[in-house]
């Protein structure tokens, strides 16, 4: 009889995990939403050039720090735009990582818009001048509950729309 009752136990519980695991239904958005998500890291271009030094001056450092260009460690700020249509979803100047600002920004930003059509826009410049040095526009008609993943392609330099 103890046999019967342990078993009874296991599948009350079984069913009980079993339930817990498809109830309450989790939904990231509406039924009538979806999400766009703008995410990569990206070094910016250098703020100076680099500059190659004169015999006199390599001579007066140190033989361990005798290197023939003086390049400079700070970066440009990276300023991102991510659009549908008119409508702005994400703007965003961001600082280069690190200490020396010599590093990387890091972009991750998860928006929920209406799911239907929509003519996405993203834009990035990482020269420190006006307009954008890389653009991608995609026209998509985005189902209800997708991901659309918009990326930066450091190989390709461009932006892919998945």
């Amino acid at each position: 009889m103890k046999r019967v009752y342990e078993v009874l136990a296991w599948a009350l519980f079984c069913a009980v995990v079993g339930a817990l695991s498809v109830w309450p239904r989790y939904r990231m958005v509406d039924s009538d939403d979806a999400i766009v998500t703008l995410t990569f890291t990206h070094a910016a271009r250098r703020i100076g050039e680099c500059r190659q030094l004169t015999q006199e001056e390599l001579d007066t450092l140190p033989p361990n720090m005798r290197k023939p260009a003086d390049c400079p460690r700070e970066r440009h700020p990276l300023r991102i735009e991510l659009k549908s249509g008119e409508t702005e979803l994400y703007s965003d100047i961001l600082p280069a990582s690190g200490i020396w600002s010599d590093g990387k920004a890091n972009v991750y930003r998860r928006v929920v818009v209406p799911a239907g059509s929509h003519t996405l826009h993203v834009g990035m410049n990482d020269s420190g001048g006006t307009g954008f040095d890389y653009t991608k526009s995609a026209e998509l008609d985005i189902a209800p509950g997708r991901n659309v993943v918009v990326r930066f392609d450091t190989e390709l330099q461009q932006f892919l729309i998945h």
